[in-house]
């Protein structure tokens, strides 16, 4: 389920495959690829919660991961570890 930040517009995802709202999720995401938008993801990792900004550069729904670009590097994240987004 995804619940919309209403200070901001920060999308909070409690992963549910195949929801409505984690469309609205892939949509954001598919925006960040195909117009260069700059996102915030909040992310779980073995060490706790990591917060990101990046643009999208690969969507790889088989693997069901993306590729996110920082300043100076890049990484995978599997669709289940974001937590939120935010444009």
């Amino acid at each position: 389920m995804i619940a919309p930040n209403r200070d901001s517009d920060e999308i909070t995802v409690t992963w549910q495959k195949g929801t409505s709202e984690w469309q609205r999720v892939e949509q954001e995401l598919t925006r960040s690829l195909e117009e260069h938008v700059k996102i915030h993801l909040t992310v779980d990792t073995p060490h706790g919660t990591s917060h990101l900004r990046g643009f999208v550069t690969v969507i790889n729904t088989y693997l069901k991961e993306i590729k996110l670009r920082e300043e100076d590097d890049w990484q995978w994240i599997r669709f289940e570890d974001i937590r939120s987004v935010q444009i």
